[in-house]
């Protein structure tokens, strides 16, 4: 098979090629069928070449942000340079899709909570249905990389809005409460997150305190756990 077009051929060919492939959505390249494949990343990369390789491999956008060097060799892309061209450019939208998949949302949720349940009292909860701008709230976000939250305080109070960072790096501990509130007749949830503070000892005192009391702590605790678990996983 003769190649018809190098990457790089012309000045500047893979700085502009670079610019393009890190435009481009993770979201919408996973989405991408073979012919997409093939108009939207081969040629842009000056490979056209390749069309027929990758038609035959069935390689979709999921599939090419999968793609490994053996795969490359096995689908018949024997010119070493050439391999290795396809590799720095699929570096660049594997990159792309971690850092996406690390700020994806996998939980969001407000406390105060609806309900009595998750209300100080009757008059928060009263509050809560009413006008709920009038107590402070806090809106959570949870992503592969840490936990964002919000506080937002009452629209009578003239502050702004306050927004945290737990980085996953620096998450100590976790314990999940469950309690009978209101002449127990309530049941709630909380989970309560220990994160390390700028400190050079690792005692109590020296951990700032996030509690989510919230129906979905049980939930909340897995993902995190998990989420913070893969962090570790990456860190070493």
């Amino acid at each position: 098979m003769t190649v018809t077009s190098q990457p790089g051929s012309a000045a500047g060919s893979t700085k502009e090629i670079e610019e393009y492939l890190v435009q481009l959505a993770p979201s919408e390249i996973a989405k991408w069928t073979t012919d997409e494949v093939c108009t939207q990343f081969l040629e842009r990369i000056e490979f056209a070449y390749l069309i027929e390789n990758f038609k035959v491999n069935n390689i979709t956008g999921r599939v090419l942000l999968m793609l490994e060097e053996r795969n490359l060799v096995e689908m018949g892309v024997n010119v070493i340079g050439d391999r290795l061209m396809i590799l720095s450019y699929l570096k660049l939208l594997k990159k792309k899709k971690i850092e996406a998949d690390k700020m994806a949302t996998l939980w969001q949720g407000e406390t105060p909570a609806p309900g009595l349940a998750y209300s100080e009292d009757c008059c928060q909860c009263m509050s809560k249905m009413c006008c709920p701008c009038c107590i402070t709230r806090k809106l959570w976000r949870i992503t592969g990389q840490g936990i964002f939250y919000r506080i937002v305080p009452p629209c009578s109070m003239f502050t702004e809005v306050r927004q945290e960072y737990i980085d996953f790096r620096f998450l100590k501990d976790m314990e999940l409460r469950t309690r009978n509130t209101f002449a127990c007749c309530c049941r709630t949830h909380e989970l309560i997150m220990y994160a390390e503070q700028a400190s050079d000892e690792d005692t109590p005192d020296s951990r700032s305190i996030h509690p989510v009391l919230h129906p979905d702590a049980e939930k909340v605790e897995t993902i995190v756990r998990t989420a913070w678990s893969n962090a570790r996983l990456v860190a070493d």
